[in-house]
């Protein structure tokens, strides 16, 4: 059998090119000081390699931002608190685009303890085995948050149909 590198694996992406204008610019951009917090992670395949050229865009009904993986598979991104309505955690709705994806796929990352989530109609519909991965961890830093991204194989993160 020979394989055959699809189109999206020979001309792209161009993220750097179109989209570095786009970026967050400053880890104070979108964030005002009282609410900011910050996430940071790394995107991983499926071998456990860092993903060098990922673009994520981390959405909440109080913003957005659109944030690079550097060239080790790290991001980093600071925002508002998201808003929480009485049926949903905390969280952010998440855009992850790279090679190898013609359109991108859709997750979430929750902040917090995953047992003070179980009202989330969401996470309800998750395996309980799987919920782990959809959590950002404290890093010990008060309102940082540390969330690796795992996008295939043993630990791979849950994502969602758009």
């Amino acid at each position: 059998m020979k394989f055959i590198p699809t189109a999206s694996q020979t001309v792209g992406p161009f993220f750097s090119i179109g989209l570095t204008p786009l970026y967050q610019s400053s880890s104070t951009a979108l964030a005002s000081p009282e609410n900011k917090i910050t996430i940071h992670g790394t995107v991983y395949e499926a071998d456990h390699l860092p993903i060098p050229d990922a673009v994520l865009e981390f959405w909440s009904a109080d913003g957005f931002a659109r944030v690079p993986t550097k060239d080790d598979g790290t991001f980093t991104v600071s925002a508002d608190l998201p808003f929480v309505q009485s049926t949903t955690a905390q969280h952010f709705e998440v855009l992850i685009f790279m090679r190898g994806l013609l359109k991108p796929v859709y997750t979430r990352v929750y902040l917090g303890n995953p047992e003070a989530t179980a009202s989330d109609s969401i996470l309800k519909l998750v395996p309980q085995a799987r919920i782990a991965t959809l959590f950002a961890a404290s890093d010990g830093s008060p309102k940082r948050f540390v969330w690796n991204i795992v996008m295939q194989g043993e630990n791979e993160t849950v994502f969602f149909d758009l």
